[in-house]
């Protein structure tokens, strides 16, 4: 399930604005580096790239609509076998024909979360942001996103922004806000919002300011888990599930996208939420691509002076559809997943008769 556009962040505790006094140190530096290197998508000297942030609410979503497939699945057989008995066995009974009437409804309540999973995983359309930091010409590009309405290209200035921390008092974490202010009225004109809860935001905003601010080899990375994709990432799905699925704290990243025991069980058990996450990073507008940002590039794709793991030629072939590997581990991966589902369905519902 997708969730409804989050309203516009308004302005929280102010950190600092772009080349305002010196860039302050990491507060939690191991995990931050950690955390930011895997949300890198690209970095080079033109521009720096972030994934989009598939939160924790997002993940809570993403389970429930799965769970609420299987019970919704456990209520359609249920609601055949009431339907054969009222219609075959028994005589009119308003007590059966309410039950089946139920049973429509609870099964559209449970299924309505999966239901829009799967209409994205069709639609391509994701509310989500893909920050880019465009350092030569000191600009950042994002997409803005409105109900019924395509995406909005957004290109500001970097030294007009403004940074925040806004706290979330009922689950406790602080996220780091970017705000462009019009000084003269108070009014907000752009306000993008991370939302990472796995992030320290104080350490988000120094390593922005120091890509931005600072030369290349003072940004902290670690190659370990800052691994570049293709800058166009739409053309295969599995791939980006398998970017989704190595984006977990506990797992290894795998550039080359090599089969691997332990990824191909977790498509066995739950591929249906991998793919949902895959189909983010696939349908996530990308500012990189938009012709405004085209014709700032100015590097020319070589001898690039940041400590992130090129693009693998295995992990290219995956993204052009073309890597046997990862097509044959989501194939049986998902058609394992899909027989012990409806399996399990089925099981329950012999025990119940």
């Amino acid at each position: 399930m997708i969730l409804p556009i989050p309203p516009i962040p308004p302005v929280g505790k102010i950190l600092s604005r772009p080349y305002e006094g010196g860039i302050p140190n990491f507060k939690e530096k191991n995990a931050s580096i950690k955390r930011l290197s895997s949300l890198i998508h690209e970095v080079n000297p033109d521009y720096l790239l972030f994934h989009p942030v598939i939160n924790s609410i997002q993940n809570v979503w993403l389970l429930a609509s799965y769970c609420g497939a299987w019970l919704g699945g456990q209520n359609i057989f249920f609601l055949l076998a009431v339907i054969y008995d009222y219609i075959f066995l028994s005589p009119f009974d308003i007590v059966g024909f309410s039950l089946i009437i139920m049973l429509i409804i609870l099964i559209s309540i449970l299924s309505f979360g999966a239901f829009f999973t799967l209409k994205q995983l069709k639609r391509k359309q994701s509310r989500y942001h893909k920050i880019l930091l465009l350092k030569n010409t000191q600009q950042i590009a994002y997409y803005e996103h409105k109900r019924k309405q395509k995406p909005i290209f957004h290109l500001i200035n970097y030294k007009d922004i403004t940074a925040s921390v806004r706290r979330n008092e009922g689950l406790v974490y602080e996220v780091l806000n970017l705000h462009v202010i019009d000084e003269s009225a108070g009014d907000l004109i752009h306000s993008i919002s991370f939302e990472d809860m796995r992030l320290n935001p104080y350490d988000q905003w120094s390593f922005i300011r120091t890509y931005m601010e600072r030369p290349a080899d003072e940004l902290p990375l670690n190659s370990e888990f800052a691994q570049a994709c293709p800058t166009d990432m739409s053309r295969s799905l599995f791939a980006c599930a398998d970017i989704a699925q190595a984006s977990k704290d506990y797992y290894l990243k795998n550039p080359t996208h090599e089969f691997r025991l332990g990824d191909w069980a977790r498509c066995c058990i739950i591929s249906y939420l991998d793919l949902a996450e895959g189909n983010i990073y696939q349908s996530s507008a990308n500012p990189a691509l938009h012709p405004e940002v085209q014709r700032r590039l100015m590097w020319e794709g070589k001898n690039n002076p940041y400590n992130i793991l090129p693009i693998t030629a295995e992990r290219q072939a995956a993204f052009a559809n073309q890597n046997k590997a990862v097509k044959r581990k989501w194939y049986s991966g998902i058609a394992i997943n899909a027989t012990w589902f409806i399996g399990s369905v089925l099981y329950v519902m012999l025990v119940i008769a």
